[in-house]
């Protein structure tokens, strides 16, 4: 080993930059796994390097890294303290359970603590590995190219922001990179220096490092010159709105809807952020043509309409009373080429000068700069929420419907295939209806009522035979808002009733507080879709059909009517299945009789004495043969090395464990004396030439560069005549 592979606060700074490296692998996984106690694991990462630093023995540096991981599972999953029985019998518990999980390949049978296990598991490869490239192979460069890629990929395909952390990584790498060049290029030219040469290396690096850093972070930077390509790969994909194909997709909005199925995972990634007197349902588009599997949008119809900033919009929503004018200040920490707007839209204000392009198409309000498209940062929304009569939604009867002009035929356009149970039901639920604001609100109610559930999971994908409402509601009866929606919209559209699928997010969490306005945080979880219905007289009306959901158009209630119409049903609660998961394990586990501990226990307890005894036994036997070593371990290390490679590596470890042999055997190498002539005194000693060949090879390796001198396969012999000469 070279002299700069000896200077420990060389290495030190090359591993406390490790450190710093595995920190940037450690962030993300933490983040988006939602793992938790990230301090602990970087204690566990920061021990591992120090003891590699160290040299710790292997015996040492895995007890202490076991004993870590087991500390650890007992202070995350439980409220024990470590070593106690409470404890032990915690984690045997998880062992067993584990062990049986695997021998019959049941998996999902694994406990959090086997998984934690694991993580750990690889935790200490990563830094077995990380150790052996900088102080072995003084490379770090396959290490940080994956580093960068695996940032890069998740900064661009997942929630995770990977922007300073990228440049942090550049600098580590940057520095890492220039160190252990330094560390090579000493070594090839076999130049030893101090430590004050060391520094005067060092900190022009880091200097040279952090200017370049500095520079590329705070000069400015050009506009890409491709456009990103993401979205539209993940538009083909099952990660952004409905996943096709049945795969389980990330909820989110998303811009196909053609095939509507499939379940979906929960995502709390932030969308935007809105300041706004009081909850509403933020809208993007509608779509009108259904297909039997999803939603399309009819081509050239409608007419698109430029606005300036701050002039009033004219959607098919008309704001309410000036009175009950709000303003709503939307801050996106998501990028998307259009506004989200509530209903009542009057106006929209940026602070740069913005047109806004309404089409009538898609009700979409997209943004443009001199004609080209960008993506809003923030801006604010003067809006009225619409107040319907009732009186006028109560005179809209069927004869309305049929004056109604011919623009309004696509949303009542409907699929020949669409099977007649679904328009029979439609007829069914409304029979005792007697305008269409009664129909309408009669579809919305029914499934409140009639055993329907919302769920996100196990949700299939209709058969290509098969329409999507068709299935849902005579079939599953289980869905998410996609599924409530869509449904809602054709049974309406096979009453002749307008009607179109919109897709937005709606009001999302209440997190704080500002006087009078109440600030929502709007993250992927609540991208939804919902129903707009047409009212003869009246105008568009938004709808919610979707289980657990509570918008609704407000409604002036200018006319006398039944309590009973107007009240919406109690929902009946809803099973909770973790909980009936736990009782049906608890039960199976009361059929199964006495558990593994119940049954190791007993056994302990009849044969506690035997047990003592082995253990002693066993623990003596262990003292005797580790005092021992000195004579039985020649009969392991020759077989071992035997077995390895025929190079100058495997040459040179041999020499320094016959060192550690002879020093076991009492012929103790003195202080300051030189390889040299302790290789003399030994060869005194034992009557040989062994140990002055072994030395002169050794030295001609090491210090002279020399490796391809070295023909372990010849010196081989005389290595094993002085391991054995140690065993005597």
């Amino acid at each position: 080993m070279t002299s700069i592979r000896k200077n420990k606060w060389f290495m030190a700074a090359l591993y406390i930059l490790v450190f710093f490296l595995l920190a940037e692998w450690l962030t993300p996984v933490i983040a988006l796994t939602e793992t938790g106690h990230k301090n602990l694991f970087l204690i566990f990462i920061g021990m591992s390097l120090i003891m590699a630093l160290l040299q710790v023995p292997w015996w040492i540096s895995g007890t202490v890294k076991t004993l870590y991981v087991l500390w650890f599972a007992v202070y995350v999953y439980t409220d024990e303290v470590f070593f106690t029985g409470d404890a032990i019998r915690f984690l045997w518990d998880n062992f067993t359970n584990d062990f049986s999980a695997l021998l019959s390949q049941d998996w999902a049978g694994t406990t959090d603590i086997f998984r934690t296990v694991l993580f750990f598991a690889l935790l200490w490869m990563a830094v077995y590995l990380i150790h052996y490239w900088v102080s072995y192979r003084l490379s770090i460069f396959l290490f940080y190219l994956l580093t960068v890629v695996f940032i890069a990929v998740l900064d661009t395909f997942s929630p995770y922001t990977g922007n300073t952390a990228i440049i942090r990584i550049m600098v580590i790498g940057l520095l890492l990179a220039g160190l252990l060049h330094l560390a090579r290029w000493l070594e090839r030219h076999h130049i030893e220096l101090s430590g004050n040469k060391i520094a005067a290396y060092i900190i022009p690096l880091v200097l040279m490092v952090s200017a370049a850093a500095a520079f590329a972070l705070y000069l400015p930077k050009s506009d890409p010159i491709w456009p990103d390509p993401v979205p539209y790969i993940t538009s083909f994909s099952d990660q952004a709105g409905s996943g096709p194909g049945g795969e389980v997709g990330r909820i989110g909005y998303g811009v196909d809807d053609s095939q509507l199925g499939g379940s979906f995972i929960g995502d709390d990634t932030p969308v935007f952020k809105a300041t706004v007197a009081n909850g509403q349902y933020w809208k993007v588009e509608s779509k009108d043509i259904y297909t039997t599997k999803g939603w399309e949008l009819t081509e050239n119809v409608g007419d698109s309409f430029l606005y300036g900033n701050g002039d009033f919009i004219s959607t098919d929503f008309q704001p309410g009373e000036p009175a009950l004018r709000d303003n709503a200040l939307v801050s996106m920490e998501q990028s998307f080429p259009f506004v989200l707007y509530p209903y009542g839209t009057e106006s929209i204000l940026m602070d740069q000068n913005v047109d806004y392009q309404y089409d009538s198409a898609d009700q979409r309000i997209e943004t443009y700069i001199e004609g080209a498209e960008i993506e809003p940062d923030v801006y604010e929304v003067a809006y009225s929420e619409p107040l319907y009569s009732l009186t006028a939604l109560q005179a809209a009867s069927d004869e309305d419907l049929a004056e109604l002009p011919a623009e309004f035929d696509r949303f009542k356009q409907l699929p020949a295939e669409l099977p007649q149970r679904v328009r029979d039901l439609a007829a069914e639920i409304t029979a005792d209806a007697d305008n269409i604001y009664a129909k309408t609100r009669a579809i919305e109610r029914y499934f409140s009522t009639a055993g329907f559930e919302y769920s996100q999971e196990d949700i299939p994908v209709p058969e290509e035979d098969q329409d999507y409402v068709d299935q849902f509601l005579f079939d599953t009866k289980t869905g998410y808002c996609d599924n409530f929606s869509t449904s809602m919209v054709v049974m309406l559209r096979s009453l002749d009733i307008p009607a179109r699928w919109v897709k937005g997010f709606n009001e999302g969490e209440l997190v704080d507080q500002n006087g009078e306005e109440e600030i929502y945080q709007i993250t992927n979880n609540n991208a939804h879709s919902w129903v707009e219905a047409y009212m003869p007289g009246v105008g568009w009306m938004l709808f919610e059909p979707t289980i657990g959901f509570t918008g609704a158009s407000a409604i002036d209630f200018d006319v006398e009517t039944e309590t009973d119409e107007l009240e919406d049903p109690v929902m009946p609660e809803r099973p909770d299945p973790l909980a009936a998961e736990e009782e049906e394990a608890a039960a199976d586990a009361a059929d199964s009789g006495p558990s593994l501990w119940s049954r190791f226990e007993q056994y302990t307890e009849e044969h506690r004495k035997a047990i003592l005894w082995s253990l002693a036994g066993i623990t003596a036997a262990a003292l005797i043969l580790f005092k021992m070593r000195q004579k039985w371990l020649p009969a392991v290390l020759i077989p071992y090395y035997r077995t390895r490679g025929n190079n100058a590596s495997t040459f040179e470890k041999a020499y320094l464990r016959l060192l550690k042999q002879l020093d076991l055997y009492g012929i103790k190498r003195r202080e300051g004396q030189t390889l040299k002539s302790y290789a003399s005194y030994i060869d005194s000693f034992f009557g040989t030439h062994d140990m002055t060949k072994l030395t002169q090879a050794y030295e001609r390796s090491v210090y002279g560069g020399k490796d391809e001198t070295v023909q372990w396969q010849e010196l081989k012999e005389s290595w094993e005549n002085l391991i054995k000469q140690t065993s005597g």
